[in-house]
């Protein structure tokens, strides 16, 4: 409830943040309970591979607590991310940068991931750089 709070907030005060939000690069569909369950939680390795979710591949945990994506779309969530840090100066660790790169470079671009990309510098008329 809080964090609606805190959002609502934001949309009312922050231009910004009302771009980010709406920037069609920095929104992907997601599972309902899997995306209630990431919350705000940051991105990261979760050492174990506990399967809470059954066959999904995606974790949560570790200290502190992180999510994990699955392997094939890790460099897509880590492209998108750079993309933020480049286009809104949205802050992130030297040691994320590192992890998001690595990501990057282990699930490199694939069709889907420049379809969309090209999609979507037709409705909003810019391109992600990381997706080449």
């Amino acid at each position: 409830m809080l964090r609606e709070v805190h959002r609502e907030c934001c949309v009312r005060v922050d231009r910004i943040f009302r771009r980010i939000e709406a920037d069609l690069h920095n929104l992907t569909p997601a599972v309902g309970e899997l995306n209630g369950d990431r919350s705000n939680l940051p991105y990261g390795v979760v050492d174990g591979e506990p399967h809470l979710y059954g066959a999904c591949d995606f974790e949560i945990g570790g200290k502190p607590r992180v999510t994990e994506p699955r392997d094939k779309v890790r460099g897509d969530a880590a492209r998108i991310w750079l993309y933020m840090v480049e286009t809104y100066m949205v802050k992130i660790t030297p040691s994320q940068r590192k992890m998001f790169e690595d990501w990057s470079a282990a699930d490199p671009v694939d069709v889907f991931e420049r379809l969309r990309d090209t999609r979507i510098e037709a409705a909003q008329g810019n391109r992600n750089p990381f997706v080449k």
